[in-house]
C-alpha cells in the first residue's frame, strides 16, 4: 500500500510529508525533475520512483492521483485543503520571493497548472484550485476508505489523519512546516 498526498501547492504539503516521515514511512515529496516526463506523457520514469517509497506529496503525485490509483492498487490518498482565499493569499505571497522565480519554474508551472504562467490571473490560479479539488472528490466519490480530504488550518491533525491510515497517533507534537513569512520580501 501507498499513501499519495495530492494536495495542491500551499495547502500543507510539506506538513503532510512530515507527518508520513514522523509516522515511519519512506517518504518523497516534491520531484520537479519528473515534470518533462509527464509533460511527454511518459509515466515509466514516474511509476519507476513511485515504486521505490511508501509515501509521496507534492509535484508531481498530486496531477497524477488517477493513474497512482490505477498503478498501485490498494493505495491511500489525502487531499490537503484551504479555504480558496487563504490558498491564493500563500501562493502569491510565495511568488513575490525572488527564489521561487526563474524561466525554468514558469516552464514547470504552465506544464503543471495548464495556465499561461507569468501572465496568470489570481482567478485563474483560484478556478485551477478549486477544479482540482472538485475532481479529485469526484474521482473517489463512494471510496472514504482510499481518500481522506483534511485541512490543518481547520484544526484537522493527528487523530485524522492517524485513524485514516490505521496508525497510532505519535507521541510528539503535531508539526507545522513550511509555515508562510507575510513580511515583504528583502530589497535587492
Amino acid at each position: 500500500m501507498k499513501i499519495f498526498g495530492i494536495g495542491w501547492a500551499k495547502t500543507g504539503t510539506t506538513t503532510l510529508g512530515r507527518c508520513l516521515e514522523l509516522l515511519g514511512y519512506r517518504h518523497v515529496g516534491q520531484r520537479l525533475d519528473l515534470v518533462p516526463h509527464l509533460e511527454q506523457g511518459d509515466l515509466a520514469a514516474i511509476h519507476a520512483v513511485a515504486a521505490e517509497a511508501d509515501a509521496f506529496e507534492d509535484w508531481p503525485w498530486l496531477l497524477l492521483f488517477r493513474e497512482l490509483d490505477l498503478a498501485f492498487p490498494g493505495s491511500q490518498f489525502v487531499l490537503t485543503t484551504r479555504a480558496p482565499d487563504r490558498w491564493i493569499r500563500s501562493y502569491l505571497n510565495m511568488l513575490r520571493h525572488p527564489v521561487f522565480i526563474s524561466d525554468e519554474l514558469t516552464q514547470i508551472r504552465r506544464v503543471l497548472y495548464g495556465l499561461p504562467f507569468p501572465d496568470v490571473t489570481a482567478e485563474q490560479l483560484i478556478d485551477r484550485y478549486c477544479r482540482h479539488n472538485d475532481t479529485v472528490i469526484d474521482y473517489f466519490r463512494g471510496r472514504p476508505h482510499d481518500l481522506l480530504v483534511i485541512d490543518w488550518e481547520a484544526g484537522h491533525g493527528w487523530p485524522e489523519l492517524c485513524r485514516f491510515l490505521g496508525r497510532d497517533v505519535p507521541g510528539e507534537p503535531f508539526p507545522r512546516e513550511n509555515v508562510g513569512n507575510y513580511e515583504p520580501p528583502p530589497a535587492s
